[in-house]
């Protein structure tokens, strides 16, 4: 038997059943039931990782859109960017450059818009919290997301293509890298390499700079100075070898290490800069370095040199100086007993067509291997080699060089000048 209360709620449920079905066909309705809760995120994923694409159209609904543009640019640190609330983009290889930084947005509260970033793994990042960010490009690309709601500046690019060097301000002092001797090694097993502990970090690729010895001296009379270099982030090869006269101990040494950085079996696999190449020596060594800075006997890709009180009388070819190719710092001794009369000096300054700074240590021959032609030394490599250009004021201007007014040092003198 049905009672009357019964009809009754029968009657409002089908009237309520009515309601909610006109109330889904309507447009009104429909718009509410899809709008996502608070705090839901929207919007596309990002491109595909490695296929240098974008992602789909940013969101522009739910506040979740906004903070994920905002986010979107704080991943491209990290190199990869996902779509607005979309998945972020895995991590691009770890020597990939990266794209340029989006665009700021208006603070005011109009829309702005980031540019795109361009690199071959990583895309830039999207433009401000405020504007919708624009897509980057590059195999690990992704899309910026949707309209924030605060206006600031677009995300950062991540770790740019040729990164600095850590700065120092003594360049006496080791630098910021530990290091490693490996001995034994090279062509023939006759060279050793001082080099960083850990090669590569930070996207860098070391250069190189090749040593020679002096005739009486091997290469652990000069393992301090090298090291030093080492612990700028230089990868240096010291052949054991004492006949070093004609350059072919440098040829050899830096074909080694280039040859290496194209290996993909090898240690130093991508993580050498074969552009950036120095080579030193101490006696018949820094003759030996001249050779080479002239294509003795052979090219070798070296872009500056670093004799140390040569000795050019072991040099059969006694044009070397005069076909110097390349900048060279030039140290000689004040009581230097190989060459008492300075004139080797004299034959270098007056042959030189390249730049030459020439300077000379208050001391003897055998002071190549003095604590003091540290900070020098890795100053010039460091200027030329890394384009550090607080080392450059080692050497310039003439009349207030770090050379210049050090009590160590006297005789500083130029030729063709570098600007």
């Amino acid at each position: 038997m049905t009672r009357p209360n019964d009809r009754a709620s029968s009657g409002a449920l089908v009237s309520l059943l009515l309601a909610g079905l006109a109330c889904l066909a309507a447009p009104a309705c429909s718009r509410r039931a899809s709008a996502p809760p608070a705090g839901a995120p929207t919007g596309s994923s990002g491109g595909a990782p490695g296929s240098g694409g974008t992602g789909a159209a940013p969101a522009t609904s739910g506040r979740s859109s906004g903070v994920a543009s905002a986010d979107a640019g704080a991943a491209a640190q990290d190199g990869a960017v996902g779509a607005g609330s979309g998945g972020a983009s895995p991590r691009p290889v770890e020597d990939a450059a990266v794209g340029a930084a989006g665009g700021a947005g208006n603070p005011s509260g109009g829309p702005g818009t980031g540019p795109a970033g361009t690199g071959p793994a990583a895309g830039g990042a999207g433009g401000s919290t405020l504007g919708a960010g624009a897509s980057g490009t590059g195999s690990g690309a992704g899309l910026g997301g949707g309209t924030g709601i605060a206006g600031g500046a677009g995300g950062d690019v991540g770790v740019a293509p040729g990164p600095g060097w850590p700065a120092v301000t003594d360049f006496g002092a080791p630098g910021p890298f530990a290091t490693v001797r490996d001995t034994n090694t090279g062509p023939g097993g006759a060279y050793d390499v001082f080099h960083p502990a850990s090669l590569g970090a930070d996207h860098r690729k070391h250069p190189i700079v090749s040593w020679a010895n002096g005739t009486l001296y091997s290469v652990d009379d000069y393992a301090p100075l090298l090291t030093h270099w080492a612990s700028h982030g230089f990868v240096v090869i010291a052949g054991h070898t004492n006949t070093t006269a004609g350059g072919a101990t440098h040829k050899a040494g830096i074909d080694w290490l280039v040859a290496q950085n194209a290996t993909s079996t090898s240690a130093y696999f991508g993580l050498l800069d074969p552009t950036r190449i120095g080579a030193a020596g101490h006696s018949q060594g820094g003759g030996a370095t001249i050779a080479a800075g002239s294509n003795k006997p052979g090219i070798t890709g070296i872009t500056t040199t670093l004799p140390l009180m040569p000795l050019l009388s072991f040099e059969t070819d006694k044009t070397i100086v005069a076909h110097q190719l390349v900048p060279m710092f030039n140290v000689n001794a004040t009581m230097d007993n190989r060459d008492p009369t300075g004139a080797y000096a004299t034959q270098i300054y007056d042959g030189a067509v390249t730049e030459l700074v020439q300077a000379s240590y208050i001391g003897v021959h055998e002071d190549a291997m003095n604590a003091k032609m540290h900070g020098p030394t890795v100053a010039w490599f460091r200027w030329k080699l890394m384009d550090d250009a607080q080392a450059k004021a080692m050497f310039y201007p003439a009349a207030t060089c770090g050379l210049c007014q050090s009590p160590d040092w006297q005789m500083v003198r130029y030729k063709n000048p570098a600007p």
